[in-house]
């Protein structure tokens, strides 16, 4: 059976199959909010990473892509970033049937009869503990999923989902190799701290034995968007935490960072940005310390989640030994869960 991982994240949409991975944000346009004239571009020879969806037990089409938030139509993107009730949000659900339906555009037997699958999807370790929040995520993703991407309808039935805590993700991403094999079997023995730093919250957790120290873990609602919120909140103008986001991920690589409120009013922003990432990271590591009250007892912390390309990773290193910053932190967890999946179902 084909497993489908998915890492419905409060910021960025990770999604893995045995053919694709997929990295989108976790926002949605009502298609009667998409510009009549974006179809013209096509003509054109402009192409836009955009599609259009529909399921349904929803009216409406709804554009999701990469390129959402070029077309600069902040104030109608619905968000699925929330703290409480996520799961049962009416833009949550159409997301991932959405992220089913995407994963199924690679392979031919959805478009021809009702394809069977697996699904594998994390969540934050406070959600893994309360058993409503998992009865309502399941009842999302279990059954028969329709959905239509540009005119072609996929069919998709979930026989079973794997519902496990988000840490587990990058753990089992590190353990096992890409067929599903142990290659890390000394984190077995070890105690391992999580630090997951996602759009919407920070998860800390400890391993150990693969079972969870509940004494030593934490989740906070400080995740990227706080950061974002920091920054906008120093420029002198009305922005858009989107473009605000986008400006960030593009920047930090070369430490450059420009608002652009038009083509001919630019803004370098780039002091305001690494002084509020500094500040960002000096919480990071203030919750750290917080949290893993004896921090000698952690053979390894592991650092996960798209946000920790973002912070000052030299103050977490110059504070914490046996600190491993994982490689494409961002699709960590869920090629971990799809790994999981892997010694569940098999092939």
């Amino acid at each position: 059976m084909e497993i489908f991982a998915l890492d419905l994240g409060n910021k960025q949409t990770k999604l893995k199959s045995s053919k694709a991975e997929y990295v989108l944000p976790s926002q949605i346009l009502n298609g009667n909010d998409l510009p009549q004239q974006l179809g013209a571009l096509g003509n054109l020879g402009i192409k836009r990473d955009i599609q259009m969806f529909k399921t349904p037990f929803d009216d409406q089409s709804w554009a999701w892509g990469k390129d959402l938030v070029n077309l600069r139509l902040d104030d109608y993107l619905q968000d699925t970033l929330m703290y409480r009730d996520r799961y049962s949000n009416h833009a949550f659900k159409l997301l991932a049937n959405f992220a089913i339906g995407l994963l199924a555009t690679d392979f031919e037997s959805a478009k021809k009869e009702i394809m069977q699958v697996a699904v594998v999807a994390g969540v934050p370790t406070e959600d893994y503990n309360n058993q409503e929040q998992l009865k309502t995520l399941a009842t999302v993703l279990k059954g028969q999923h329709q959905v239509d991407i540009d005119g072609q309808t996929f069919n998709v039935k979930v026989e079973t989902v794997m519902i496990v805590p988000q840490p587990i993700g990058t753990f089992y991403d590190v353990l096992l190799d890409n067929e599903g094999n142990l290659v890390k079997e000394e984190l077995l023995d070890e105690r391992v701290g999580i630090i997951d730093i996602g759009g919407g919250t920070v998860l800390i957790d400890t391993l150990m034995n693969l079972e969870f120290d509940k004494k030593a873990r934490k989740q906070y609602s400080t995740g990227a968007n706080d950061l974002y919120e920091s920054i906008a909140s120093r420029i002198q103008d009305n922005v858009s935490l989107y473009q605000i986001e986008k400006l960030v991920r593009a920047g930090i690589d070369d430490k450059q960072f420009s608002y652009r409120f038009s083509k001919n009013n630019i803004l370098d922003i780039t002091d305001i940005v690494e002084q509020e990432i500094r500040s960002f990271s000096a919480r990071l590591i203030s919750n750290l310390r917080s949290t893993f009250k004896d921090i000698k007892s952690i053979d390894t912390l592991i650092v996960t989640g798209g946000t920790s390309n973002i912070i000052d990773q030299d103050m977490v290193k110059d504070t914490f030994e046996k600190v491993v910053f994982v490689t494409d932190a961002e699709l960590a967890n869920v090629r971990g869960f799809y790994k999981y999946g892997l010694t569940e179902v098999g092939d």
